[in-house]
């Protein structure tokens, strides 16, 4: 897959170019866009990238096709985005490859993760039949397939031995020597704080982008030009979520991953977006008038800051939360108003009733009157 054209910032992110000029100069700064494919996420319109995420994001894509002139050092070509849950780390990654044609190969981690899930294993793969079935057999087929698969799996290697036709076993790919084979792709690992650090461990020479040796077949894979790779996570691998010393405790089953495999990642702290960027968004993207977003966005604020997710003083202001609004929770929150209104419901009485099936009815009674409570002061203010 090769580069089909070069386009600036503005067109492929939406983002005011401006801002990647040095010293008042006119930018340099281009990006590759590819052909989408298949693997290719679809795009999210109107999707909000921060300038200073995507420098940092940009400078982890151009490690990936840096020429051997640019220096005698190596780059990492790995990038590790951690941060509270539904802050948008998984659809940053995937918005990226969505505007520059990538293709995405997503692999979800978790405690019960093994190394061959991640980079292949032998299946079962060549069917018994190959024709047409005859008439005759209809009406076998007719009575359950699930009962005639069963039969054949329970004769097949006896048919093997008898006849030598049978099923094959197949060396499958997984996520990872997909990744490999692919010019340009992007693996992201998500939840990569989930795996177990020996899993984790086995990823290391893929990260430093050496060949992958498939011990089951023997192959040699050399990773295809400008491969890379990302890990997202609600903690740092070290077991702090937030990024501020808030508490990981929320986030069950994350593990303190090895030193070595965190050591090569370049890495972002990814937060929230801000209150007027997230008036934005529910303006834009659910039709919410200004009012009602400004004052959707403060609770959200609001909200977070009582989180024990992001902060271990988060009680210092009020009542501490073991939830949070996230992006996702607050766009759902407008939807629903939006439809609860629609089914007959006053705007007061439906923004509070879309609150509690969004997120309140999570909570503890003393919780969920605290939210009330200062969504109802808000509403005053606004």
């Amino acid at each position: 897959m090769e580069a089909t054209i070069r386009k600036t910032i503005d067109e492929v992110f939406g983002v005011d170019g401006a801002l990647f000029k040095a010293n008042g100069t006119q930018s340099t700064t281009t990006v590759r866009v590819f052909e989408r494919n298949g693997d290719t996420p679809a795009m999210i319109d109107g999707f909000v990238f921060q300038p200073d995420t995507l420098r940092r994001v940009m400078v982890w894509m151009a490690s990936g096709t840096l020429p051997e002139t640019f220096a005698k050092a190596k780059m990492k070509r790995n990038l590790m985005v951690f941060g509270p849950t539904g802050c948008g780390k998984t659809a940053l990654i995937s918005q990226i490859c969505a505007r520059t044609g990538r293709s995405m190969f997503r692999y979800q981690c978790s405690e019960d993760s093994e190394a061959a899930q991640m980079f292949g294993s032998w299946k079962l793969c060549r069917p018994l039949l190959t024709e047409e079935v005859a008439a005759e057999d209809q009406g076998i087929i007719e009575k359950g397939f699930t009962g005639v698969a069963r039969a054949i799996e329970r004769l097949a290697v006896s048919m093997k031995r008898v006849t030598g036709v049978g099923p094959e076993m197949t060396f499958v790919d997984g996520p990872v020597l997909r990744w490999a084979r692919t010019p340009n792709s992007i693996l992201l690992l998500d939840e990569f704080d989930q795996l177990p650090p020996s899993v984790a461990m086995s990823l290391n020479g893929a990260l430093d982008g050496d060949d992958i040796l498939v011990p089951e077949t023997g192959e040699r894979v050399k990773l295809a030009p400008g491969c890379l790779i990302v890990a997202t996570g609600n903690t740092n691998g070290r077991g702090s979520a937030g990024g501020n010393g808030g508490s990981a405790a929320l986030y069950k089953g994350v593990k303190r991953q090895n030193i070595a495999s965190l050591d090569r990642f370049f890495v972002i702290n990814a937060g929230y977006l801000s209150e007027p960027e997230e008036k934005a968004l529910l303006q834009g993207q659910v039709g919410m008038a200004e009012k009602a977003a400004e004052a959707m966005a403060k609770l959200a604020t609001s909200v977070r800051g009582r989180f024990l997710g992001l902060n271990e003083d988060a009680g210092a202001n009020g009542e501490p939360l073991e939830f949070t609004i996230t992006t996702r929770n607050l766009l759902n929150w407008g939807l629903t108003h939006r439809l609860l209104m629609a089914m007959g419901l006053d705007s007061t009485n439906a923004f509070k009733e879309g609150l509690r099936m969004t997120l309140l009815d999570f909570g503890s009674n003393a919780e969920r009157q605290a939210v009330l409570d200062a969504w109802d002061n808000i509403v005053g203010e606004v």
